[in-house]
């Protein structure tokens, strides 16, 4: 298994930078019409014997000096089947009933910021050196091994298209089952949950250009499971686009979960499509002008000083 990590830092260049190595590829920015990456997020793809995972979102009990939560994202790749299935298995589940849900525990947060303190951020971030990277490695494992082992797959296998609510417990644990079923390799196929997708998307109306389609256009011949937020936003979903656009495609929802009733009180205030704020190279480059910036300040200061102690030399 490979497994990369990113927190939240203090500055805005801060935010891009993983600790002790990166990813080659974000393979999870193909969903970004789904899930805004800079909130609450996760994808796993599944197959020919290969899984890979993103997730965000995990608290750390800190604050940066704005006042923002600092919080944990991780990339992992790695094999399916055993037994990177059953040490993976624990950390989609805690963090479905602890971020997603209302279980309002912590043993996550405890977790990961007992195996990356401060320090270690600070020395890892942006690092890559095989000592960075072994630390970052070893890290990470310790902290996979105190969240135990993963559950079975203890319900029937559900529709190859499915949608649940992120709000409820039942749906919860079917997905979870389902994420069990790609990490396992008993199934090819992708699971989501994108905070840009409500219930209004995969129901009524808006059912024709639904993400579950969408998802079966990305990943077809497989199963594609997503869980949504109940009701919907104040903001549209993005209409359908021609082209190599296949979370945007039109197409009818495949039967899976009945349509739920909508709930009172559940709305929540629609988050703009998940773009990247901020490039690596966009980072790079806000570093170089900020520098230059500085550098020719500190020039003027010094050629004003220069003409001040001049004019001065004159007039004595």
């Amino acid at each position: 298994m490979q497994a990369y990590v990113k927190m939240r830092g203090e500055g805005v260049n801060e935010e891009h930078d993983f600790l002790g190595g990166e990813p080659e590829a974000d393979w999870w920015s193909e969903f970004s019409g789904l899930v805004n990456w800079n909130g609450t997020g996760l994808s796993i793809t599944a197959g020919t014997g290969e899984w890979r995972l993103h997730l965000t979102s995990i608290p750390s009990g800190r604050r940066d000096a704005r006042g923002r939560s600092r919080e944990f994202t991780l990339a992992l790749t790695g094999s399916c089947g055993p037994p990177e299935a059953s040490e993976v298995l624990p950390l989609v589940g805690l963090w479905l009933e602890e971020v997603v849900g209302t279980a309002g525990g912590a043993r996550l947060r405890a977790t990961f910021s007992d195996a990356f303190p401060d320090a270690a951020v600070q020395r890892l971030r942006g690092r890559q050196t095989p000592a960075h990277q072994q630390e970052r490695a070893q890290r990470f494992a310790e902290a996979l091994g105190k969240l135990g082992s993963g559950p079975g797959v203890s319900t029937p296998e559900p529709p190859r298209n499915w949608w649940g609510l992120q709000q409820d417990d039942s749906d919860r644990h079917v997905f979870l089952d389902h994420v069990a079923r790609l990490l396992l390799g008993e199934q090819d196929g992708v699971a989501i949950v994108g905070d840009l997708v409500y219930e209004v998307h995969v129901t009524g109306d808006r059912a024709p250009s639904a993400p579950v389609r969408a998802l079966r256009d990305l990943w077809p011949g497989t199963a594609s499971m997503v869980l949504v937020r109940s009701g919907s936003p104040q903001q549209t979903f993005p209409e359908s686009t021609p082209g190599r656009q296949p979370l945007r495609s039109a197409g009818e929802v495949v039967p899976g979960k009945a349509p739920a009733a909508r709930r009172e009180g559940t709305s929540a205030t629609a988050r703009e499509p998940g773009q990247k704020d901020h490039t690596k190279e966009r980072a790079r480059t806000e570093r170089f002008l900020r520098t230059v910036t500085w550098s020719c300040a500190g020039l003027a200061i010094l050629s004003a000083g220069i003409v001040i102690v001049l004019v001065l030399t004159m007039l004595l």
